[in-house]
C-alpha cells in the first residue's frame, strides 16, 4: 500500500506549535511515503470573529526549508486546510489564489457554525446535551457543506471529514449519526464525484474509524473515484496513526486508489 498522509497541521496553525521539520520526521519516522502539511486558514476563528490573513511567507519558507532538509527521504507537499469558504467567498478565493503555484493541495472544510454564533463546532456548549440543537449543527453544517460543493468547487481538493460535528456531538452524549441525513449527504457526495473532487477520510489520529465504511459506499455508489487519507495530526505522536487502517477501509470498499495532490491536481497510487 502507498502510504501516504494528505492532512497535517504544524506551527502555522493557531492549534498547533509543533516546526514542521518535527512532523516531517514524525512521517519518515512512521514509514509515509507521502506527507502534505495543511495548516488551517479558517476564515472564522475559534471564537467566531474574522480571521486575519494566512500567513503564507512563513508557511512557505518553513516548507522550502523542510523539503531541502529532506532531500529524496519524504514526498513533502505544501496544502491548505481551508475552513468556512461559504462565510466570505472572496477571502477564500483570494487565499487559494496567494499559494501561487506551490500550492499543492486545498481540504474544503467546515469548523464553524455559520450564521448562529459562528463559533467553532467543538464548543461544546453549542449542544449543552440539547438533542434540537445538536441537529441544527449538524443541518447547518450540511447547509454549507452544499453551498461549498456547488457554489465553491474552486476553493477545494477534496472535502474534508464531512462528520466533523459529530465528533463533539457525540462526545456530549447524544446520539447522531450520518445515517439520519442520508438523502442530504448523498446529495453533496454526487456532488464531489460529478465534479471531480475527492472525499477525505479523516481517521483524526485513528480515533474515528467506525463512521467510514458507509460513507465511503455511499460515495462509491454515488459516482465517487478519487479518495484521500489524513490523520489530522496537531503532534508528532500522531502523525499517519489510523492511515493504514484507512487505507484497509478504502480497498474494503471496493476502491482501486488512494489519491495524492500535486499543484492540485490528483495523483494516483494503487492500493
Amino acid at each position: 500500500m502507498y502510504l501516504c498522509d494528505m492532512h497535517s497541521h504544524s506551527r502555522i496553525s493557531p492549534d498547533c506549535d509543533i516546526p514542521l521539520r518535527d512532523m516531517a520526521r514524525a512521517a519518515i519516522g512512521a514509514g509515509l511515503r507521502e506527507f502534505c502539511v495543511s495548516d488551517h486558514h479558517d476564515l472564522l476563528d475559534y471564537d467566531g470573529f474574522p480571521a486575519g490573513p494566512f500567513d503564507w511567507p512563513a508557511a512557505k519558507e518553513q516548507y522550502r526549508t523542510v523539503k531541502a532538509e529532506l532531500g529524496d527521504r519524504l514526498t513533502l507537499r505544501l496544502g491548505l486546510e481551508l475552513g468556512s469558504a461559504p462565510y466570505d467567498p472572496e477571502a477564500a478565493r483570494a487565499a487559494v489564489a496567494q499559494g501561487g503555484e506551490e500550492l499543492d493541495f486545498v481540504l474544503g472544510s467546515l469548523h464553524n457554525w455559520i450564521g448562529y454564533h459562528n463559533n467553532d463546532l467543538l464548543d461544546m456548549t453549542s449542544y449543552r446535551g440539547d438533542e434540537p440543537m445538536a441537529r441544527r449543527a449538524m443541518e447547518s453544517t450540511l447547509d454549507h457543506t452544499w453551498t461549498l460543493v456547488t457554489r465553491l468547487a474552486d476553493c477545494y481538493d477534496s472535502l474534508a471529514h464531512i462528520s466533523y460535528p459529530l465528533r463533539y456531538i457525540r462526545k456530549d452524549g447524544i446520539c447522531l449519526a450520518m445515517s439520519d441525513y442520508e438523502e442530504r449527504v448523498r446529495a453533496i457526495l454526487t456532488q464531489v464525484a460529478e465534479t471531480g473532487h475527492a472525499l477525505e477520510v479523516n481517521v483524526w489520529h485513528g480515533a474515528d474509524l467506525d463512521s467510514w465504511p458507509q460513507l465511503l459506499g455511499w460515495f462509491r455508489e454515488c459516482g465517487g473515484e478519487l479518495v484521500t487519507v489524513g490523520a489530522d495530526a496537531h503532534r508528532p505522536q500522531d502523525v499517519a496513526r489510523g492511515i493504514p487502517q484507512a487505507l484497509e477501509l478504502i480497498q474494503a470498499a471496493g476502491f482501486a486508489y488512494v489519491a495524492t495532490y500535486e499543484r492540485r491536481k490528483p495523483v494516483l497510487h494503487k492500493l
